[in-house]
C-alpha cells in the first residue's frame, strides 16, 4: 500500500478524536445551557413561593393596622380599672375586644392560629384561637418581647419558636409558630397600651403553596432571619438550625448527604428570611436526554470533512517525504559503495534509513564518550604521580647525616620508611587504595619528615574500625599533611617547640570524613581561598607536586561536586582541613 493511501486512512482514523472531543464539547455545552435554564426556572418558582409568603405576611400587617386604628380597642386599653365594678367592667371589655379581634382579624384569614392582645392596664389578656389557650402565659418572658416594644408600633416578624400561648395537643402540630407583633400606643400621650400578637402555625404555612407535591429528590426550606428552619418537608428539622446557614441568594451547587444537589435560594422582603430549594442533580439530568443525537449528527459531518481533507493533505505531505527518503538512500549508497536506485517512498524504507542514521550517531557518541573517559583518567593519573626528585635527594642526605650522628639503628628505620614510600608511589596503575594503606603511607612519610625536625612533629592518627576497608584516592592525605608541615610549621625556630598534627578518619552518614588539624601558624581567609582555587608550584622539599587545589579537583572529578575539601583556620592557633568522600568498600576492580 502506498504512503498516500496510508496517510488517507490514518487521517480518517484520526478524525474520530475530534469527533469525540467536539461531540463531548457540544453535549457538555448544551447540557450546561439547559441545566442553567432549568435552574433559573426552579429559582423563579422558588421566588414565587416566597412572594406568596410575603403577600400573606403583608395581609396580616393590614389586619394589625385595622386593630391599631380601632377606637373601641384603644378606649378599652386606656381605661383604668378601679372600684367595686372594675372586675365586671374588665370582663365586659374582654368580651367586646375579643369580638373585635374575631371580626377584624381572626375571621378574615383561616390560616391565623391565634390572635391576642396583651394590655398594660390589666392582668388578663384577650384572644381568639382554635386551640386551647394557656392561661399562665406571660408574654414578657419571651426573649423577643422587648424587640416588639422597642419598634414602637412597627411590624415585628418573629421567627420560628415554640407556641407557648396555647396548650400542646397530642399530635404536636401546634408546637411551633411564627409571630407578627406590634405594640399599641396612646394617640394622645404615646404611652404603651399593650401588644398585639398574631400567631401562624408552621403547618398552616403549607396552605400558602398547595400546588407543591412531595418528591424524594426535592426539598423545600423556609428560613427565618436567624437561619432557623420555619418550614421543611422533613418535620423533624422544623425549629432547628439550617445545615448551611451562610447561603446567599441565587443558585449554588453542593453535596448534601453524599448526593450532588442544586440549591436555589430566594430572599424574602422581610430581612434575613429566605426560601431554599434543594433538587438532586440526577432529577435535572433526566430532562437533558436529547443531546447525544446532536453529537452523532455532528460526528457524521466531521467524518465526511475528514475524507476530503485527507485526500488533499496526502498529496502535500508525501512530496517532501519523497525528497527526504531519496537523500537518505543516496547517503547509504555512498557509505556502502552500492549503486543508488530511486524508489517510491515507503514507511518501512524511511524508518530503516532513519534508524540506520540514528545508530551511526549513537556509535559516534559512545566512542567519543569512551575517548573522553580515558583522557580524564590519564589526566588524573598524571596529577597523582609526580614525585619530586629533590625530595628523594634531600631525604637520602638526611639519612646519611643521621647515620653519621646516631649509628645504624636509626638509619635502618629511615631506609625502611623510604623504601615503603617509594613502593607506594610506584604503583602507577592504581588510583584507588584502601584507607589502611593510605594511613600506613602517611606514617612512613612522617617518619622521614621527622629526620629534619628532630622528631619534634607529634602525629596522632585515629582511624575508625569501620573505615579501614573503605576505598580512597591515593595521595589524598599526604598533600594535606605536607601543607601543615611546610606552611603551618615554617617558623620552627625553638628546638623545644613541638608541632602537633592529628588525623581523625571517621564514617558519617554514608560518607568518609578526614579531619586533619595542626597547631601551626594558621591561615587567613585569602590564603584559604587561594589554596583551594589556584594551583601553586611545589617547592624542592615537596614529596610530589600535588597541592590542595589538585586534591579538591581529583575528588570532584572522581566522586562529584558534592564532595571536596573545606578549611577552617584561626591565624596563630590552628588549621583544620575537612575532606569528605563517599563511603565505598574497596574492591580490586576499582582501579580498572
Amino acid at each position: 500500500m502506498s504512503l498516500k493511501k496510508k496517510l488517507m486512512l490514518t487521517m480518517i482514523g484520526i478524525a474520530v478524536l475530534p469527533i469525540v472531543l467536539l461531540g463531548s464539547f457540544c453535549y457538555g455545552y448544551f447540557k450546561q445551557v439547559l441545566l442553567t435554564d432549568i435552574q433559573q426556572s426552579e429559582l423563579q418558582h422558588n421566588s414565587q413561593t416566597i412572594y406568596v409568603m410575603d403577600s400573606f405576611f403583608q395581609s396580616l400587617e393590614k389586619i394589625s393596622d385595622s386593630l391599631l386604628m380601632n377606637p373601641q380597642l384603644t378606649e378599652a386599653l386606656e381605661r383604668a380599672y378601679s372600684g367595686p365594678t372594675a372586675r365586671v367592667l374588665n370582663y365586659r371589655d374582654k368580651q367586646n375586644i375579643e369580638d373585635v379581634l374575631y371580626r377584624n382579624g381572626y375571621y378574615l384569614d383561616n390560616r391565623i392560629a391565634t390572635i391576642a392582645v396583651f394590655p398594660e392596664n390589666s392582668d388578663m389578656f384577650y384572644y381568639c384561637t382554635k386551640h386551647t389557650i394557656n392561661p399562665n402565659y406571660d408574654v414578657k418572658e419571651e426573649s423577643w418581647y422587648e424587640e416588639v416594644v422597642e419598634n414602637e408600633g412597627a411590624l415585628t416578624l418573629i421567627g420560628v419558636h415554640e407556641n407557648l400561648l396555647v396548650q400542646p395537643d397530642s399530635t404536636g402540630e401546634n408546637r411551633y409558630c411564627v409571630t407578627l407583633g406590634r405594640s399599641l400606643h396612646s394617640p394622645r400621650s404615646s404611652r404603651l397600651l399593650g401588644v398585639v400578637l398574631i400567631n401562624v402555625g408552621v403547618q398552616d404555612l403549607r396552605k400558602l403553596w398547595p400546588q407543591r407535591q412531595e418528591d424524594p429528590q426535592e426539598r423545600f426550606y423556609l428560613l427565618d432571619s436567624h437561619s432557623r428552619v420555619v418550614y421543611s418537608d422533613i418535620e423533624e428539622e422544623i425549629g432547628g438550625m439550617f445545615f448551611m446557614p451562610e447561603l446567599g441568594g441565587g443558585v449554588t451547587t453542593a453535596r448534601v448527604d453524599g448526593a450532588l444537589c442544586d440549591i436555589m435560594v430566594s430572599e424574602s422582603s422581610n430581612p434575613g428570611w429566605k426560601g431554599v430549594k434543594l433538587i438532586m442533580r440526577s432529577k435535572l439530568n433526566r430532562e437533558i436526554a436529547a443531546m447525544p443525537y446532536i453529537s452523532i449528527l455532528l460526528g457524521l459531518f466531521l467524518i465526511c470533512l475528514a475524507v476530503v481533507m485527507a485526500h488533499f493533505l496526502s498529496k502535500v505531505i508525501t512530496r517532501p517525504l519523497q525528497e527526504l527518503y531519496t537523500k537518505l538512500c543516496s547517503f547509504e549508497a555512498q557509505k556502502s559503495g552500492a549503486d543508488f536506485r530511486e524508489n517510491q517512498v515507503g514507511i518501512k524504507g524511511l524508518s530503516n534509513s532513519y534508524n540506520s542514521m540514528i545508530e551511526e550517531i549513537n556509535n559516534l557518541t559512545v566512542r567519543n564518550y569512551e575517548t573522553q573517559t580515558r583522557l580524564r583518567k590519564t589526566e588524573l593519573l598524571a596529577l597523582q604521580f609526580q614525585i619530586n626528585p629533590h625530595f628523594v635527594y634531600n631525604t637520602i642526605s638526611s639519612i646519611k647525616w643521621m647515620a653519621e650522628m646516631q649509628g645504624s639503628k636509626r638509619m635502618v628505620t629511615a631506609l625502611e620508611s623510604l623504601i615503603k614510600l617509594l613502593q607506594f608511589s610506584s604503583k602507577n596503575d592504581r588510583d584507588m587504595v584502601p584507607i589502611r594503606d593510605e594511613v600506613l603511607f602517611i606514617k612512613d612519610y612522617l617518619n622521614l619528615i621527622n629526620l629534619k625536625y628532630f622528631d619534634k612533629i607529634q602525629a596522632d592518627i585515629k582511624m575508625g574500625p569501620d573505615t579501614e576497608d573503605c576505598a580512597t584516592l591515593r595521595f589524598l592525605l599526604q598533600p594535606i599533611v605536607e601543607n601543615s608541615i611546610c606552611h603551618g610549621f615554617s617558623e620552627f625556630k625553638q628546638p623545644y617547640q613541638d608541632a602537633a598534627i592529628s588525623v581523625d578518619i571517621r564514617r558519617d552518614s554514608g560518607r568518609i570524613v578526614y579531619e586533619v588539624t595542626d597547631n601551626g601558624k594558621g591561615m587567613t581567609q585569602e590564603q584559604i581561598q587561594r589554596a583551594l582555587e589556584s594551583e601553586h608550584p611545589a617547592s624542592s622539599l615537596s614529596f610530589n607536586k600535588i597541592g590542595l587545589y589538585n586534591v579538591q579537583k581529583r575528588i570532584q572529578y572522581t566522586f562529584g561536586s558534592q564532595y571536596g575539601v573545606r578549611i577552617d583556620s584561626k591565624p596563630g592557633e590552628y588549621t583544620r582541613v575537612l575532606v569528605e568522600i563517599p563511603a565505598r568498600a574497596y574492591k580490586e576492580g576499582d582501579n580498572e
